[in-house]
């Protein structure tokens, strides 16, 4: 394997990474570098079930899913995953490191494409399954519009498709907004500005265990994590949707895919996830009615029953 410079990663004294890790900086065609951390699992030869690019949401890192990784490496596979451009330790996009900002959500697609060609393929097994929660799931979901050779399989954890009352929310925020610079917070949006939100008025999980966990680790390095979104960011999210949305658009991806909806889920909606799971020829979806948006960090009663969906789906077919 190629050499690549070394990147730092957050560990705790009850909470490591899985053994073996590598954790590099890979540098864009523009530059920029993103964090990759990846596992290649000693016991492959034996299970030969291929990799897994796991891939998170807005405002996520990679630490955050040190357990998920252990889980699918104990399954026989190799891991890889990526800190999108602009969060984690990733090369931020503008000068202020507590901004989330991108101009098009089509440069998340080029990063995902770059790191499959010149990285995943060149050095992991196939077959390659994707997996993307949030964010990361409607990039990835994007991503197969062009590229409908690459994954075997996709699993996608409250896709970022859509947002409730965004009938009424996204007209009134972009007029809001028209006047303001793209590298400014995003009126409304509440940037916490580095302040941590109480467990009791979070909207991401009901474990308060894996909720303080996380927390724990921002503390260790407070600027892996971000203060807030920006107009440019904004933008950049309401553009994909609306192309996504487009008829036609999605009818024909062929791809085997997994949607994990979380039908109470208070950050993205529910109903947009289930609109295209409908328009998809070779998708299904699971619903969950207890769960809140990362089911990954749910508790453990959530999370068996989401690990049995994915396994039968890994094993077989829709």
């Amino acid at each position: 394997m190629i050499d690549y410079p070394i990147a730092k990663y957050l560990e705790l004294s009850d909470y490591k990474a899985p053994k073996d890790v590598n954790s590099i900086y890979i540098k864009m065609p523009d530059n920029k570098r993103l964090r990759l951390m990846y596992w290649k699992n000693n016991n492959f030869k034996k299970n030969n079930n291929g990799t897994i690019l796991l891939q998170q949401g807005h405002n996520e890192f990679i630490e955050k899913y040190f357990e998920t990784i252990q889980e699918f490496l104990d399954r026989g596979f190799n891991v890889v995953s990526f800190d999108w451009r602009g969060q984690g330790l990733s090369d931020k996009m503008i000068n202020n490191e507590h901004k989330q900002y991108v101009e098009d959500f089509n440069i998340h697609e080029a990063d995902l494409k770059f790191i499959i060609k010149e990285f995943i393929d060149k050095n992991f097994e196939k077959p390659l399954i994707g997996i993307g929660h949030s964010m990361g799931g409607c990039i990835i979901l994007s991503f197969l519009k062009k590229n409908t050779q690459i994954f075997e399989k996709v699993i996608l954890s409250a896709p970022m498709l859509g947002f409730n009352n965004e009938k009424f929310l996204l007209p009134v925020i972009t007029l809001i907004n028209i006047f303001s610079s793209d590298k400014n917070y995003l009126i409304g949006s509440r940037p916490n500005m580095g302040k941590e939100t109480p467990f009791n008025n979070n909207d991401l999980t009901s474990d308060k265990f894996r909720y303080k966990r996380t927390q724990a680790l921002v503390r260790k390095l407070p600027v892996i994590r971000l203060w807030g979104v920006t107009n440019g960011w904004f933008r950049a999210v309401k553009n994909k949707l609306f192309e996504i949305r487009k008829k036609g658009w999605a009818e024909n991806i062929k791809t085997k895919i997994l949607f994990i909806n979380n039908i109470n889920d208070r950050v993205v909606s529910s109903k947009h996830i289930n609109i295209m799971n409908d328009r998809l020829p070779n998708s299904r979806v699971k619903e969950f009615y207890k769960t809140e948006h990362e089911i990954f960090m749910e508790k453990d009663k959530h999370r068996n029953l989401m690990w049995n969906e994915i396994d039968n789906f890994i094993k077989n077919d829709l």
